[in-house]
C-alpha cells in the first residue's frame, strides 16, 4: 500500500466520520446519508484499492462508533449500509448469478430478523407491531427494499467509476 492511498483512505474515512455526525442530525434523512455514506469504500473498489476500500469501511465504523452522539446511526453504517458494500463486493466475484443473490438474501433478511427481534423485545419501542402478519409485512418489505437497493447499486457503481479513477488520478483540481 502506498502512502497517498493510505492518505486518500484518512480523507475519506475523515469525511464520512464528519458526514455520519451530520446525519445525526437529520432525522428521518439520517437513514438516507447512512446509505450514500455506504458507497464512499466502492470507490477504492473500483479502482481495484481492495485494502483500502476494507481500511476505511473498518476505520469509519469504528470510529463512528466512538465519536457519534446517536449509535443508531453508526451501528447502521457499521453494520447494514458499509458493510453491504464491502460485502456485495465480494459477492459479486462469485460466477453463479444465483449464488450471488442466494448470498445477498440471507445477509438482508438476517438483517430483518434482528430488527423484527429488536421491534418485538422493546429495543425499538418506536415500531409497534401487533400482529404476526405485520411481522410478515415487515418481512417481505425488507426483502424488496433490499433488492431494490441492490439493483440501484448495480446502476450507481459502474457510473461511479470516472470519479473513482479522477481520485486515483489526483485530477481534483
Amino acid at each position: 500500500m502506498h502512502a497517498n492511498q493510505i492518505a486518500r483512505g484518512g480523507m475519506m474515512t475523515g469525511v464520512s466520520v464528519a458526514l455520519l455526525y451530520i446525519a445525526t442530525f437529520l432525522s428521518i434523512a439520517s437513514w438516507a446519508a447512512c446509505m450514500l455514506i455506504g458507497f464512499i469504500p466502492e470507490l477504492f473498489f473500483l479502482t481495484g484499492q481492495k485494502k483500502t476500500g476494507y481500511l476505511v469501511y473498518a476505520a469509519t465504523s469504528v470510529l463512528s462508533l466512538f465519536l457519534l452522539p446517536d449509535k443508531v446511526i453508526a451501528v447502521l453504517y457499521a453494520g447494514l449500509f458499509g458493510l453491504y458494500t464491502v460485502l456485495r463486493f465480494l459477492f459479486e466475484r462469485i460466477p453463479s448469478r444465483v449464488l450471488r443473490w442466494v448470498c445477498k438474501l440471507i445477509f438482508g433478511n438476517i438483517w430483518v430478523l434482528i430488527v423484527l427481534w429488536c421491534i418485538r423485545t422493546g429495543f425499538l419501542p418506536n415500531f409497534p407491531i401487533q400482529s404476526d402478519f405485520t411481522a410478515l409485512i415487515v418481512f417481505i418489505a425488507g426483502n424488496l427494499i433490499l433488492i431494490y437497493y441492490d439493483l440501484c447499486l448495480s446502476r450507481i457503481f459502474p457510473g461511479l467509476r470516472g470519479l473513482a479513477q479522477r481520485l486515483q488520478n489526483n485530477s481534483f483540481k
